[in-house]
């Protein structure tokens, strides 16, 4: 494969990831369930599907950036150490939602920061849910993007080139 179609399949699966959690986001959490009553009486994976989408969105982000920052590197270490912040920033991000942690970072938001952030940062604390299954979706994204990153060797290519 050349590095030119490697980093096209490489960024078309980061792409495609990246607006798959977006319609997770849109269409299973952010959307009343209203639209998809009708068929939920003939498919029971509509039915379900809290517990169908549950943790994609922590997995297709994951493996999104996970792919995006890996390719700005310049090698293929730095594509696997980027990834590797990505995937322990995505496990830090699951991990405070723990209300051990939440409840402290929520308080520490709406004394610290303006109204604007307040609004914009504090709900992700305040309304949501600690998952151990995010946290098994954020490394399986991440080690998927891990294993692409080196399967497509982007960033040795562009080394090998300058």
């Amino acid at each position: 494969m050349t590095r030119n179609s490697s980093l096209a399949w490489g960024l078309g699966i980061a792409c495609f990831s990246l607006l798959a959690a977006i319609a997770v986001y849109s269409f299973a959490r952010f959307l009343p369930p209203a639209p998809i009553d009708p068929f939920k009486a003939t498919n029971s994976i509509l039915a379900a599907q809290t517990v169908v989408f549950g943790s994609a969105p922590s997995f297709f982000y994951t493996l999104a950036f996970g792919l995006f920052t890996g390719f700005c590197a310049l090698s293929l270490a730095q594509a696997r150490l980027y990834c590797l912040l990505w995937v322990c920033l995505a496990l830090c991000l699951e991990i405070s939602q723990h209300s051990i942690f939440a409840e402290f970072i929520s308080d520490w938001i709406t004394t610290g920061f303006s109204d604007w952030s307040r609004a914009l940062i504090g709900p992700y604390w305040a309304r949501g849910v600690f998952d151990p299954l995010d946290l098994f979706a954020c490394l399986m994204g991440g080690g998927i993007a891990l294993y692409l990153l080196t399967r497509f060797a982007i960033g040795e290519s562009n080394a090998a080139e300058k």
